[in-house]
């Protein structure tokens, strides 16, 4: 009996320790089960922190990402059926004078010509583009293009030498830039257009404000052009027209601007000589490059220069087109026994009208007065003259413009523009060595060259 009493009073002490055991173990349950909701709750609210943030980074890094995406779409090489597809070919047409009735009429371009059609000039008037009644219809003309060739683009060129006097008000302030946009935008909207070029000669060279200023909002008129053309999720054209000489460029433009805005930049390489008062001698108006006895700043006036000047400043090689003309510059000569480049003049030729001359004009003038002319090519610069008593001549040949041609070829650079069509052989009047006549001779001869390896050539 002693014996289970013993017993059972040492079961009972197991049991009081068991239970004391299962208390504190209890206890414990109770006090750790919240301190384990409220770790587990810090880690899901720190993970879903870095979660939310790893969110908008991405978010703003892919914004940032798409814009210039669609900038650089925006500007991307244009595609055309015939020839080389990143190669372009652009074209001034000057609209028709209404008093003059022998003129380049829109349906007399071959559809086929160019890959760009710049129609010039509109004028800046109050902020907003203008044309004339009789310079609308024509629009609507050389539009109509385009249902035999849906490839072809058709730009409005707004500005040319002396017709830009709207710009400077214009690209004062956000304001003004705003209303000119609207009315590209309406232009382009109501007659089906493809885009815009701006010739502005030249921005910050004669403006009343600040030059830095005036080059500083023609870039934020441009890149506010290109963002409303993204905004609008339309894809148009944005070009400019740009000066030759290097100390116009230093002032007007800021290249990283027109890298990163414009299509392409259409690059005015002529008119390096010209006869004024300040210039009386005769010259080349498009040298592919210098002669050896030019030196100095005469040195830079040549195509070749141009090029070089611009992709040492930063401008890509898919931006720059190059300027072909298709007309030449007169000059009298003081002594037509003196009858070299760089001969003193003293005043325009009695060719053309106030120093220009049309292609055909030149030729009509060979073929007229033969024996007494002497044609000279250049070997240096690539370009002929020629010269008959005191008349002196710098003009364009199917070869010279072929040469130019392949020196865009050769610099893989974006192409030709042409200025402009109505100066060319648009009648077939120009007869050549095998006595066959095309019509636009000139800018033919850069397609053909430029464009064509296995191409139809028209």
């Amino acid at each position: 009996m002693a014996t289970s009493l013993c017993k059972v009073e040492k079961d009972f002490k197991y049991r009081r320790i068991l239970e004391n055991h299962n208390n504190t173990v209890q206890d414990h349950k109770i006090y750790f089960n919240p301190l384990l909701h409220i770790v587990t709750l810090i880690i899901w609210v720190s993970a879903l922190t870095l979660i939310v943030l790893c969110t908008i980074f991405a978010i703003l890094r892919l914004q940032g990402n798409t814009e210039t995406k669609q900038i650089e779409s925006s500007t991307r090489p244009v595609s055309g059926k015939t020839g080389d597809p990143t190669k372009v070919l652009s074209c001034y047409y000057n609209f028709p004078s209404e008093i003059v009735s022998h003129e380049l009429m829109p349906a007399d371009i071959h559809p086929y010509l160019c890959t760009h059609i710049n129609v010039a000039f509109a004028r800046v008037v109050n902020k907003q583009i203008s044309l004339e009644k009789h310079e609308l219809t024509t629009l609507q003309e050389v539009v109509k293009l385009k249902h035999s060739n849906p490839d072809l683009k058709i730009l409005l060129s707004v500005g040319g030498a002396g017709n830009d006097n709207g710009f400077s008000e214009m690209v004062i302030n956000h304001a003004s830039r705003k209303i000119f946009i609207k009315s590209i935008k309406y232009m382009l909207r109501n007659y089906t257009l493809d885009g815009i070029d701006l010739d502005w000669e030249f921005p910050a060279l004669h403006g009343l404000q600040g030059s830095g200023r005036e080059r500083q909002h023609f870039s934020q008129l441009l890149r506010e052009i290109r963002m409303e053309f993204i905004r609008e999720k339309r894809d148009y054209i944005l070009t400019i027209a740009a000066a030759a000489p290097q100390i116009i460029v230093d002032v007007s433009y800021d290249i990283d601007q027109l890298n990163q805005y414009v299509d392409f930049v259409n690059v005015m390489t002529y008119d390096y000589h010209y006869y004024t008062k300040y210039t009386p001698f005769t010259g080349f108006n498009s040298p592919l490059y210098p002669r050896a006895s030019e030196q100095l700043y005469l040195a830079t006036l040549n195509i070749n220069y141009t090029v070089q000047m611009y992709l040492s400043k930063g401008l890509d090689p898919s931006k720059i087109v190059v300027g072909v003309p298709t007309y030449g510059h007169t000059f009298t000569l003081v002594n037509q026994n003196n009858h070299g480049v760089s001969s003193p003049a003293s005043g325009f030729g009695s060719l053309g009208a106030l120093g220009y001359i049309n292609y055909p004009q030149v030729c009509s003038f060979i073929a007229n007065f033969t024996s007494d002319t002497t044609i000279q090519q250049d070997s240096e610069a690539k370009v002929p003259y020629l010269y008959n008593y005191k008349e002196w001549v710098s003009y364009e040949t199917p070869q010279s413009v072929m040469e130019k041609a392949q020196f865009i070829k050769q610099n893989n650079l974006r192409g030709a523009m042409i200025y402009s069509l109505n100066a060319d052989d648009f009648e077939g009047i120009c007869k050549h060595e095998d006595s066959h006549s095309n019509k636009f001779t000139l800018s033919l001869s850069v397609r053909n060259t430029l464009m064509c390896s296995n191409c139809s050539k028209i």
